[in-house]
């Protein structure tokens, strides 16, 4: 039996692929979209070992469907959250974006931020050039409280190795910001 899941197409539910990749357009660029199905459980050196998933529940696949289907919307959160993270002096601001206004060479930020409002202070310009590169689902059959989905945002992958994620709960509520590599 197989689901039709929004941007992925058929999941065979008695053997899923592991990893799935689709593409999505947003603003005019082109996002990687990822959908992950494998089991945690404890290993016997107390580090979180994977397997994958067989014969998948497809109350998973109908809540990815479901996510899926608002995928725009829960963009636009995430962008919000990100902006509200930064006014707020948070890791956007703190981490991300002080950061690389340190690390990128005179050149590198003038590329970066042409275009944008030179009214604004430099780190708002910076802010404006965040955009999305990535959203990854990870519906933990095993009930784990890892993240359903992450949203990841950057300045270029060409530039930093950087990404601020977005994490969200199942139920689509945002679980935090954070800066991850």
């Amino acid at each position: 039996m197989e689901k039709i899941i929004p941007h992925f197409g058929a999941i065979n539910l008695a053997l899923p692929e592991e990893y799935n990749e689709a593409t999505y357009l947003v603003d005019g660029r082109e996002i990687d979209l990822s959908l992950a199905f494998f089991n945690a459980f404890p290993g016997e050196d107390g580090i979180t070992e994977f397997s994958a998933v067989k014969d998948l529940d497809p109350a998973v696949l109908d809540r990815v469907a479901g996510f899926m289907e608002q995928l725009d919307s829960k963009i636009a959160r995430a962008h919000a959250a990100c902006v509200a993270d930064f006014h707020a002096g948070g890791v956007v601001r703190e981490t991300y974006v002080d950061h690389h206004l340190e690390e990128f060479s005179p050149e590198e930020l003038a590329a970066l931020i042409d275009g944008t409002d030179a009214a604004l202070p430099v780190e708002e310009r910076m802010l404006a050039t965040l955009h999305l590169s990535h959203v990854g689902l990870h519906p933990m059959p095993d009930d784990s409280d890892a993240s359903f989905a992450m949203f990841d945002f950057t300045f270029g992958e060409d530039l930093t190795n950087y990404v601020v994620a977005v994490k969200f709960a199942e139920d689509g509520t945002i679980q935090g910001v954070d800066v991850e590599s």
